[in-house]
């Protein structure tokens, strides 16, 4: 009987020394394709940025072709684009949604407004919980923006 139990011990101990020997080589194999994945988003990133400069630097460089902010501009708004953003964020009768579970729609993220042309403005709008774009046209020649909204489409 002795030797059964010294047996059915060392068939444990080999068993758990197999799989911990596995498990370790599984895991260097983990740690090794991160460090490869991690190396290619690093060159991604880098190729990216230059991405982002390039398209800045060329003429029209933006990816929508802009309203003529200097037109836009005067003495009182000397940063049209930024007072047309404060004043949208501030404007949720545009929205045409109603918030769900309590959310209130309306537009969070500064960086989610795009101008596109002459007078229309792209925005992300959410709640939270759902989220949609507005299309919108503005005009400024009264002092305050008027803002009109063309379509909105909730996503899915």
């Amino acid at each position: 009987m002795k030797g059964a139990g010294a047996l059915f011990l060392v068939i444990v101990i080999l068993f758990l020394s197999v799989a911990s020997g596995l498990f370790f080589f599984r895991y260097s194999d983990v740690v090794r394709q991160n460090e490869q994945l991690g190396e290619k988003l690093s060159l991604a990133l880098v190729e990216l940025k230059k991405a982002r400069v390039q398209i800045r630097s060329e003429p029209g460089g933006e990816p929508f072709p802009q309203p003529n902010w200097k037109k836009l501009s005067t003495k009182t708004r000397p940063e049209p684009r930024s007072w047309l953003i404060e004043n949208l964020l501030s404007r949720q009768d545009l929205i045409p949604w109603e918030g769900i579970y309590g959310g209130t729609m309306k537009i969070y993220d500064p960086t989610q407004v795009w101008f596109v042309g002459p007078r229309w403005c792209l925005t992300w709008v959410e709640d939270g919980h759902i989220g949609g774009y507005m299309l919108l046209r503005f005009d400024t020649d009264e002092g305050e923006p008027r803002w009109h909204l063309l379509d909105s489409e909730l996503s899915d």
